[in-house]
């Protein structure tokens, strides 16, 4: 399935950078699931179902609910090199929705991969520890659009062994 997506991705773009991006993400997905795993025994983590979902993961209960989702942003650089990381707004007005309708933690993750540092932001209804402006993928030559930028200061380390 995902060698179909990639194929089909070659095929309509000349964009390798965009290929690369997303094999990359796919690959620290695998790594990041296992650590979620880790960290919640009691309960099933998943990935959510299509390539393009929203959310990555979530932590389902024995009785089939969803208690906890995870979003994951791989990014090649050292934890510190940025003041703030940042994700797409519609990722924020997901997670206010669904929050209004169902209740539920929201946990961004930031994988930084040249220091292989964990960082992650628990999202709470009013909280005010980010702000919105346009960011831009320049490795996937993407146009800039309504991103969220959340201070690394308010973030923090999810220790994980090797």
């Amino acid at each position: 399935m995902l060698l179909i997506f990639i194929m089909s991705i070659i095929l309509k773009s000349d964009n390798a950078g965009m290929i690369e991006d997303l094999t990359f993400g796919s690959a620290n997905e695998m790594f990041v699931k296992q650590i979620l795993t880790d960290m919640h025994p009691e309960h099933k983590v998943v990935f959510h179902k299509g390539t393009f979902s929203t959310f990555d993961f979530k932590v389902v209960d024995s009785l089939g609910n969803i208690v906890h989702e995870y979003e994951l942003k791989s990014r090649r650089i050292n934890s510190n090199t940025y003041p703030t990381l940042m994700f797409g707004e519609n990722k924020l007005r997901y997670v206010e929705d669904k929050y209004d309708k169902y209740g539920g933690k929201y946990t961004f993750l930031w994988f930084c991969c040249f220091d292989n540092v964990l960082l992650a932001w628990d999202w709470e209804k009013d909280t005010e520890e980010y702000t919105l402006g346009l960011g831009q993928n320049k490795l996937r030559n993407e146009k800039k659009k309504k991103c969220v930028y959340v201070k690394t200061s308010n973030m923090y380390q999810i220790e994980y062994e090797c």
